[in-house]
């Protein structure tokens, strides 16, 4: 079930903080069986990961830890569990009703699309990883009936991204050679590629710099002067209607 992945769904609760509702108790009420939900449905799906993929963790120096992989919980229990887990999770969103029911489901959608499928495609795996962060943030928005800021999405994404291709890097430094041996796609990944993609990344979060007059288009330096020249003239006019008066 990992409890302790469950921080993750503490992105569900940014929406109450941006929306000027954080001193509402019937919007903090509705948020955190949100949060309830994508917690007992990320728990169900991580019990159907690890099903999957059992075998790859037996490999891995820490993950073979895991009670599935270690054998000390069998995989017809995990089902029966995500099961349980997951009717739960449906249960509440449809008290909570509106859209978040679709987005939840939309969301444990993606998650199992991943853990079939997507996951083995490079930088798709990532892409998606960090797509499962949006989904929680729209599903809090909608939890409290709020609309969710665009911006807001993308810093959420970009961040997500960033921490995903973190987690992909330390897995090649990790495990080294053997690192196609647990994760299929990182057979795929290399430092450098990584690298550079982490770099992209946050190269996108900076604020481009204002434009001089020289790196601006013709045609807005063409805008500026005639702008400029009116106004020299109007204040040129200004100066010798004054002077006249004062004669």
């Amino acid at each position: 079930m990992r409890p302790e992945q469950w921080l993750k769904n503490g992105f569900v609760l940014a929406p109450i903080v941006f929306s000027g509702l954080i001193f509402d108790s019937d919007a903090w009420l509705r948020i955190l069986l949100a949060a309830a939900a994508f917690c007992a449905a990320s728990s169900a799906t991580y019990l159907i990961n690890d099903i999957v993929d059992r075998e790859a963790d037996r490999a891995h120096p820490v993950k073979r830890q895991r009670p599935i992989a270690a054998g000390t919980v069998s995989a017809l229990q995990a089902t029966a569990a995500a099961a349980v887990l997951f009717t739960a999770a449906v249960a509440v969103a449809v008290g909570l009703g509106g859209w978040f029911p679709l987005v939840l489901v939309g969301y444990v959608a993606l998650v199992l699309l991943y853990s079939v499928a997507l996951k083995r495609a490079v930088f798709l795996d990532v892409l998606v990883v960090a797509a499962g962060f949006v989904l929680r943030v729209v599903g809090g928005a909608v939890a409290i009936e709020v609309p969710v800021s665009r911006w807001l999405l993308l810093v959420t994404y970009l961040l997500a991204l960033y921490l995903a291709l973190g987690k992909r890097r330390a897995e090649l430094v990790v495990l080294g050679e053997g690192a196609g041996n647990h994760r299929v796609v990182l057979g795929q990944y290399t430092l450098p590629m990584v690298d550079g993609a982490i770099s992209v990344v946050l190269g996108a979060t900076r604020r481009q710099p204002d434009e001089g007059p020289a790196q601006r288009p013709a045609a807005a330096r063409l805008r500026g002067d005639l702008v400029r020249g009116r106004r020299d003239r109007h204040q040129r006019g200004t100066l010798i209607s004054v002077v006249s008066c004062e004669l």
